[in-house]
């Protein structure tokens, strides 16, 4: 999920005056410590000034108003976002700006990701003007910079003119080119003193070409084939045109199949064709393996991948053609996928000899654990099943949830407040890093404050990491609370990392809409995690995640007027929307609450089609969902439900009852 767009200047400046009193203090009473003696009221006046002038500053550099922007960033000394904001000034103005005053910012901004931003850009424009010394003084390890594939590709051009060691220069930019996707321009150069040095073998060409092809770039692939062979050229088109159209191509083969190329343009149209219908895509593989004679690699090949997808759509037979395939301990996909399969048709004599292939690493996973009691309490083996069970009821998780429920145990919450001394909360405040990510929020820059927050805290300490948690929730700012949180190796604090945000709102539209309060903030938090302002890749808004369509279509149910995005995202039009879209899609499933949990995440008409032929216990079915993200979404939602009715102190219901039995299809008439 990304962030929306900042909130616009005049806002923010009513926030700062709204919360000028509520801030009279940088830091409140945290649980079990001591009070900070707020600060002076002149005090706060300065600091609503001070912000102020920063998002006066920030308007004016982003508008050009460079004059103005002077002004204001003159005022500005001390302040802790002075630096951040002076990143969009000095950005535009590289050319201009001396090298000694980019390198004096840099190092007075080394805690602000704006700071790192500017880094990045300083080295890519050093790069172009080919100011190579200074490059490489402000490379350093580039540790940093790894994610970068421009800054790698013209570091590695200075390497190539630099150092003495070419053989290690040339093995590095091999690996850099083992890449899916298109690489920048900048890596351009670095490719062709490596071609010229007799590296780019057709090899490794057709391995950059696979890998470009598992990712279906087909460009790329057109454009590497240039660095091949005529010959070879023809295979990529034939590649290609397999791709693009294998039914077509496989009816009316016109070359040899007598290589390991060509065969393997056989199989990749055979597998193409399994995503669509793997039942027919084996037929037709059948065929190919009795006419061309396929057999080992090859047909490990198609059966591992037909037998995968064949398993997603819960074929039967799917099973037999995994169980077929000589599958290595390192293809995980591969060896889980046979499990779930079986899982699903109950075949619970191989379910047990799937989970003791895994690798052991695996196989003490609580996933796999749980699952192999299950099996051995339906084969009569119910002391070593249970044995298993109680240790997993332990956990407090899905997974331990319901090994609680087959034991008929309690639930165990563990839960563990993360507390702190007055000198930690002293010590964690003063980091520069945090101090702009506070100022930044409290300016009502909320994704930038994010970002600034995120990036500083790999630089912490576990310890303070917990802390910072504990801070972020005493600001409100729940959701970098639990995020910091999950980030330590403090996880038993469930008040932080299951916040009762919105608390009134939520209990009162789920009262409205007629569903589970718990349930609704076990939706919240897995969706948004309690990010308001949270819009994602694909469009979806808020703490609920509504897509905008769905919001307009539920406010017209509920004869409201709600129908810009802006107005979706609001929290008490979101919550509102949200509780009667859960509404609606609850009474689609049935009142299946985890039914209608994986149609809030992948939509009614899939869950439909993953109906099972006959009636079905809820763990085999969610277990079995074709969706990696679909299935950890439930998985999750049922949890953190039974999470939030301890946290509501409720009476908490089982999950054995919550996950009601999937119904089988109806026969047709």
């Amino acid at each position: 999920m990304s962030g929306s767009p900042n909130i616009t200047l005049s806002s923010a400046i009513d926030m700062i005056k709204r919360k000028r009193f509520i801030l009279a203090a940088f830091f409140l009473v945290l649980p079990g410590l001591l009070a900070v003696a707020p600060v002076v009221e002149a005090s706060v006046a300065d600091k609503d000034k001070q912000r102020r002038n920063y998002l006066y500053a920030l308007e004016a550099v982003r508008g050009g108003n460079y004059e103005r922007y002077k002004k204001y960033y003159r005022q500005l000394k001390d302040y802790p976002l002075q630096g951040y904001v002076h990143y969009y000034y000095l950005k535009k103005r590289l050319d201009k700006t001396p090298a000694r005053e980019v390198q004096k910012y840099l190092q007075a901004n080394r805690h602000s990701y704006n700071g790192y931003l500017l880094r990045r850009d300083w080295l890519k424009y050093l790069a172009r003007r080919g100011r190579w010394k200074a490059f490489i003084q402000e490379y350093g390890d580039g540790e940093d910079l790894k994610k970068s594939r421009k800054i790698t590709c013209y570091y590695l051009k200075y390497k190539i003119r630099h150092s003495e060691n070419k053989a290690a220069v040339m093995e590095q930019i091999g690996k850099v080119w083992l890449y899916g996707k298109r690489l920048p321009p900048a890596c351009d150069t670095v490719f062709n003193s490596w071609r010229r040095a007799g590296h780019m073998t057709s090899d490794i060409v057709w391995q950059r070409i696979e890998l470009a092809m598992k990712r279906r770039r087909l460009s790329l692939v057109r454009d590497l084939s240039k660095y091949l062979g005529v010959k070879d050229k023809v295979w990529v088109k034939r590649w290609i045109a397999m791709h693009k159209n294998p039914v077509k191509e496989l009816a009316g083969i016109r070359y040899a199949v007598d290589s390991q190329r060509a065969r393997n343009i056989v199989r990749h149209g055979v597998v193409r064709i399994g995503y669509r219908d793997p039942e027919v895509a084996m037929e037709k593989w059948l065929q190919l393996k009795k006419k061309y004679n396929f057999f080992g690699e090859d047909d490990n090949y198609v059966n591992r991948w037909l037998g995968i997808l064949g398993a997603q759509n819960h074929l039967p037979e799917s099973l037999d053609w995994l169980s077929a395939v000589s599958a290595s301990a390192d293809d995980k996909r591969l060896l889980i996928w046979r499990v779930k399969a079986a899982i699903y048709l109950q075949d619970w004599g191989r379910v047990k000899q799937f989970i003791s292939a895994l690798p052991v690493v695996m196989r003490q996973e609580e996933k796999w654990r749980y699952w192999q009691a299950r099996a051995l309490e339906q084969t009569k083996e119910k002391r070593e099943a249970h044995q298993i069970f109680a240790e997993i009821a332990t956990n407090r998780s899905y997974y331990g949830f319901l090994a609680a429920d087959r034991l008929k145990s309690e639930y165990n919450m563990q839960h563990d407040n993360i507390e702190a001394t007055p000198e930690e909360v002293s010590a964690v405040l003063a980091m520069p890093g945090i101090q702009i990510a506070q100022e930044l929020y409290h300016s009502g820059q909320i994704v930038p404050a994010r970002r600034q927050w995120n990036w500083y805290l790999r630089r912490m300490s576990n310890r303070d990491l917990q802390v910072a948690a504990l801070i972020a929730q005493q600001w409100g700012w729940y959701d970098r609370a639990l995020y910091t949180a999950n980030k330590s190796d403090h996880l038993d604090d469930l008040d932080i990392r299951f916040p009762l945000a919105y608390r009134e709102q939520i209990v009162s539209n789920a009262r409205k809409a007629n569903i589970d309060t718990n349930w609704m903030y076990g939706i919240i938090r897995q969706e948004s995690a309690f990010m308001k302002d949270v819009r994602s890749s694909a469009g979806a808004l808020g703490l609920m995640q509504l897509m905008p369509r769905t919001g307009r279509e539920e406010s017209r149910r509920l004869k409201l007027n709600v129908r810009s995005r802006s107005e979706i995202l609001k929290v008490k039009n979101n919550l509102l929307l949200g509780a009667s879209h859960l509404r609606t899609v609850l009474g689609r499933h049935g009142d299946n609450q985890m039914l209608a949990t994986a149609a809030y995440n992948a939509g009614s008409h899939r869950v439909k089609h993953w109906q099972p032929e006959k009636k079905m216990a809820a763990d085999i079915w969610t277990e079995s969902i074709p969706f990696n993200e679909t299935r950890n979404y439930v998985k999750n939602v049922m949890a953190f439900t039974t999470i939030y009715m301890y946290r509501l102190g409720k009476n908490i219901m089982r999950l054995q009852s919550r996950m009601q039995a999937v119904e089988g299809k109806k026969p047709k008439k």
